[in-house]
């Protein structure tokens, strides 16, 4: 089995999903770092390459907390952002972020009106 022919565009690619990910050019620890921040037992990591490209030379995963992982890669591969882009997030959703084990969505206070008003028509009404 031959090595990978794999030459680093200055852009990731994107991912071949439509949800929120995150990628990182195959090579040296990327692979571990990219795991770690995904939970990669939770959210499996894929590889894809470049169109037309023989090799698959870039990981993805894809997960609910993009700017969590982001964060993540940010501090364990931010030495090397200035001089290559060394990950990329993609179909981030705005204000989406992971608490403790489970998944926190920020609501606008429209929101919280109407969760608060439904629970109080709840509490009226088992009276």
């Amino acid at each position: 089995m031959a090595a990978p022919s794999c030459s680093f565009s200055t852009q990731i690619p994107n991912p071949p999903t439509t949800v929120a990910s995150c990628a990182v050019p195959i090579g040296g620890s990327n692979s571990t770092i990219l795991d770690t921040c995904c939970n990669g037992h939770i959210n499996v990591l894929r590889t894809y390459g470049t169109p037309n490209a023989k090799d698959n030379c870039y990981q993805f995963c894809t997960t609910d907390a993009v700017e969590d992982v982001e964060n993540c890669l940010t501090q364990n591969l931010g030495p090397y952002l200035q001089k290559n882009q060394v990950f990329q997030c993609f179909n981030a959703v705005p204000g989406k972020m992971a608490e403790g084990a489970g998944a926190r969505i920020r609501m606008g206070k429209g929101m919280v009106v109407v969760i608060g008003l439904g629970l109080l028509g709840a509490v009226m009404g088992a009276s």
